[in-house]
């Protein structure tokens, strides 16, 4: 009998062959698409559900307080780890991570090779045995145990080694801090699991400079650089261990904490909410959201269910072609049941095709896809076996969401009212249709508004006044202790080629990470009153190089050396926070309490307030101090755009002369502005290109609905003509309809979009007014995609001679 239904199905499909086609390429689109989004969402859920003993893993983080202003932060002091371990019985283990301040890469050197590597971490001995890694060699367990040692992934001791065995082999590495030789203890596979902390290598914390520096550091209340885990006892409560922190925190950092005018309290993170559910700052390494992966997920269902309105509308307009055929089947025996397994075998196998056709459009779109996504998907059931199982899910959901309802409802019909002609009470699915046909215009308007939204918003960022200029500035990295040296030399031999027009140093630079920052106040004020502060170590050309802009007193100057004792150059921001106005808080003090001492600044200049961060967040206080060390972490150079090719080249051969040890970098300012915008941009991505996709499958629907509507209407058509009707009559006879339910549509969309979208606004401190004007061009532009898919069938229809269709009259 299955087989029967088969049989019947595939004449059905070879009978209305352009019925068919528009099904499966309906189908196979949104089915394609539905594919690549849930492949990225299953690859952004599984971060950290790897670790063994996973659900009693958490990190410690902070919740700092300056004033009235709060922050959250993934990172914890120093000395937290050991006593955390040591007051509460209820954690077993505990382990820090940190990435060392002021590296901003590291030279790793095996015999007569150097290399450059960013993704470089330093661990306690007993991080390996906390959180799970899957070594290829080496025992995890005790890969740290040892100062000088380190950890590499595999595909960093390819590089390193080729094909060797790397256990055992010696590695130079040298950053800023200094130049150590380790030993390679352990390698392991980072293609195995997905963790939230990003790195290639571990090294030993206990290691050269770092190590002494850091390792046994009693700073309580400072340096808040590690990010430390714990391992709980099965039975313990993190809340209940949670609610013993603020008592435990105050016996060893309360006097200090107020000293230094800030507060603290630590809360625990599961190890698997940290990449997608953690809002705190300072990750140490890049992490998801999931309100994008539920944004993702609707535009994949969306899409899909465009498809399978499509097929739900062709079939059940198709209900006067296929009434006979079940009036028949009905008198001679046929059940309901036998009915709706026919037809659900028909929608079988449209899916079948269709999803083989997905599976091909995925495969073909998948380099595209992991472009914009910034992503190494795979589809490919021998890496992923879990892949079929999921094709199978997609196959069965879409029968039942697509054939269901055609099905129920044809396998319904009376063979009575059938050979009296009457459906004309059956057919209350014409309304439906409407309703269906007006979900796909909903969706596609609202997608179209949410992309123009978008697109404005990443319009207001490109053309923002960050505050300083950031366009042609190249800026190149020191990464060790030589080229720190010879930071002014290079300076000077740059300052020479006529295509540079200035250049500057400066410990950080707009858009990169800046770990000094301090509680600053002013005159008459405490420390409890004062204002969380970035402090930017630069030489005085810098300031006027980048083009920040006075708005009172003036900044450094290289003839004062003066300026280079106790001078401070602060922002708007941080000129209100002090209790003064940026007018006249020239010439007045600005303090930080360090130890127990109170340090003291002269406020020569304040800048106008600049956009050192994301616009996601609102302006710190940043101050400024003159280094006359000269041994700055990048080298900013102002290049002219002609010729810039050949600039570089010189400037990088400057380089190798004078750091020949130290591999040459360079990045565009600009472009690591954008960086923090990577996750908006993908978003933006993926709803035009969701919003192409709904619009071409509601164009498929439309026009194989009209199709139907002009064969159904074909005699009446042919009257009208004999009548008098021109052809703009009856393409708008044929039209209107669908052009009420596209503006009935709009009306709907509208709020529906306009809610979603001034949420996702709001998620700027800085965003574009909302684009009012946006929404009636998506309207328009939906209007018009409607009419000119339906336009063409309609007026083929109003341009047939009607004698041969009334002939047989």
């Amino acid at each position: 009998m299955l087989s029967n239904y088969f049989k019947i199905a595939l004449r059905n499909l070879l009978k209305f062959k352009g019925y068919a086609g528009i099904n499966i390429i309906g189908l196979a689109i949104g089915l394609a698409c539905c594919l690549l989004i849930v492949q990225y969402v299953r690859y952004e859920a599984s971060h950290d559900r790897h670790h063994r003993n996973g659900e009693d893993i958490y990190r410690v983080s902070t919740t700092f307080r300056m004033g009235e202003r709060s922050e959250k932060s993934g990172t914890t002091p120093s000395p937290l780890v050991f006593a955390i371990k040591k007051d509460f019985p209820e954690v077993l283990e505990s382990a820090r991570v940190f990435k060392a301040p002021g590296v901003d890469k590291y030279i790793l050197k095996v015999e007569d090779r150097a290399f450059t590597e960013e993704n470089g971490v330093y661990a306690d001995s007993t991080f390996f045995r906390l959180l799970t890694y899957d070594f290829t060699a080496g025992a995890p367990e005790h890969a740290l145990d040892e100062p000088y040692s380190v950890v590499l992934s595999q595909r960093l001791a390819h590089r390193l080694f080729d094909n060797e065995d790397p256990i055992g082999k010696a590695i130079t590495i040298e950053n800023p801090w200094g130049k150590d030789p380790y030993t390679v203890t352990g390698v392991f596979n980072r293609g195995t699991y997905r963790s939230h902390i990003d790195a290639d290598f571990y090294l030993s914390s206990m290691s050269g400079n770092i190590g002494r520096r850091f390792y046994r550091l009693e700073e309580w209340a400072g340096n808040n650089l590690f990010h430390t885990y714990v391992q709980l006892r099965p039975d313990a409560r993190p809340d209940a261990l949670e609610s013993k922190f603020s008592a435990w925190l105050e016996g060893y950092a309360g006097d200090r904490l107020r000293q230094l005018g800030f507060s603290k309290e630590h809360f625990l993170e599961p190890i698997e909410d940290i990449y997608l559910h953690s809002k705190t700052n300072n990750p140490i390494g890049p992490v998801g959201d999931v309100s994008y992966l539920y944004i993702l997920g609707s535009i994949a269902a969306f899409v899909l269910f465009i498809a399978c309105i499509n097929f739900m509308n062709l079939a059940t307009a198709k209900a006067t072609v296929r009434a006979q055929e079940v009036g028949i089947r009905k008198v001679i025996g046929a059940t309901r049941g036998a009915l709706l397994k026919q037809f659900l075998s028909e929608a079988f196998l449209y899916t079948c095709l269709a999803i083989i056709l997905a599976y091909a459009v995925a495969n073909l779109a998948l380099p595209i896809f992991n472009q914009l996504m910034g992503r190494e998907l795979v589809l490919n059931p021998a890496q992923d076996p879990a892949l079929p199982l999921l094709l199978l899910g997609f196959m069965l959901l879409t029968t039942l969401l697509a054939g269901g309802y055609p099905a129920a409802y044809l396998s319904s019909f009376n063979p009575v009212q059938i050979f009296q002609g009457d459906l004309g009470s059956r057919f209350s699915a014409q309304q439906v249709r409407k309703g269906l046909v007006a979900v796909q215009f909903v969706v596609s308007i609202a997608l179209i508004q949410g992309i123009l939204v978008i697109n404005q918003q990443m319009k207001y960022i490109r053309d923002k006044n960050l505050g300083f200029d950031k366009e042609q500035k190249i800026i190149i990295p020191h990464h060790n202790e030589a080229s720190y040296a010879n930071f002014r030399a290079l300076k000077d031999e740059i300052l020479k080629d006529g295509q540079v027009a200035a250049a500057g140093g400066t410990s950080s630079y707009p858009g990169s990470f800046n770990v000094e920052d301090m509680v600053m106040y002013g005159e008459g004020q405490i420390s409890e009153q004062g204002i969380h502060t970035f402090m930017t170590y630069v030489d005085p050309d810098y300031m006027k190089l980048m083009q920040f802009e006075v708005a009172e007193g003036r900044f450094f100057d290289k003839t004062r050396i003066a300026d280079t004792a106790q001078a401070v150059v602060i922002n708007e921001t941080l000129a209100t926070g002090l209790g003064y106005t940026p007018e006249a808080a020239v010439g007045k003090r600005m303090f930080f309490n360090w130890g127990e001492e109170q340090h003291s600044f002269r406020i020569i200049g304040v800048a106008k307030d600049f956009h050192a961060t994301s616009l996601h967040r609102e302006i710190d206080g940043y101050a400024f101090f003159w280094d006359n060390r000269e041994a700055h972490n990048f080298l900013v150079a102002n290049v002219e755009m002609e010729g810039m090719a050949g600039t570089i080249a010189r400037i990088e051969a400057t380089w190798n002369r004078l750091n020949p040890e130290d591999p040459f970098e360079y990045y565009f300012l600009d472009e690591q502005l954008q960086q923090n915008y990577l996750a908006d941009q993908r978003m933006g991505g993926l709803v035009l290109w969701g919003a192409l996709l709904a619009i071409f499958i509601s164009c498929l629907g439309l026009l194989g609905l009209s199709t139907f509507a002009a064969e159904r209407r074909a005699k009446e058509i042919s009257v009208r003509k004999v009548l008098g009707a021109t052809v703009a009559n009856i393409v708008t006879l044929l039209s209107e309809d669908f052009l009420r339910l596209a503006l009935a549509a709009f009306v709907l969309a509208t709020p529906i979009a306009w809610y979603f979208m001034n949420g996702w606004l709001q998620e700027f401190e800085y965003h574009t007014p909302m684009p009012w004007w946006a929404f009636g061009l998506a309207g328009a532009m939906a209007v018009l995609i409607a009419f000119v898919a339906i336009g063409w069938q309609s007026l083929r229809a109003a341009r047939a001679n009607p004698a041969d269709r009334l002939r047989s009259e």
